[in-house]
């Protein structure tokens, strides 16, 4: 009997999964949403780890997405420059003339 329960608790949580799913492909197919944007998000998630680099971005702590948001967001990403320092840490710093820009630090192995 208790497999059961677990085979109907099973079967709620794919229902609800699936009227979620539904929910959404509805809104989708309603036209409530521009269909170019789902395209173009179609495309983006073909790239190879785009989809863990977004789940690993959504992980930082809120002040680190909002500051490296930031970064990203203002100024052109071939002005940022990378490296790491002594003790392992990313370092991220904009520089105003790119051409000039030191190579990023390689970091060493142990």
């Amino acid at each position: 009997m208790g497999q059961n329960t677990k085979i109907a608790g099973d079967f709620n949580q794919s229902n609800q999964r699936n009227d979620h799913a539904w929910e959404v492909i509805k809104t989708l197919v309603s036209g409530e949403t521009d269909a170019s944007r789902l395209l173009e998000l179609y495309y983006w998630t073909r790239e190879p780890g785009i989809v863990e680099l977004i789940r690993a971005y959504l992980d930082l702590p809120e002040h680190t997405r909002r500051n490296l948001g930031d970064l990203l967001l203002n100024i052109r990403p071939q002005q940022i420059h990378s490296s790491f320092d002594a003790q392992g840490r990313l370092v991220l710093a904009h520089s105003e003339a790119p051409a000039q820009a030191p190579p990023p630090a390689r970091r060493q192995r142990s």
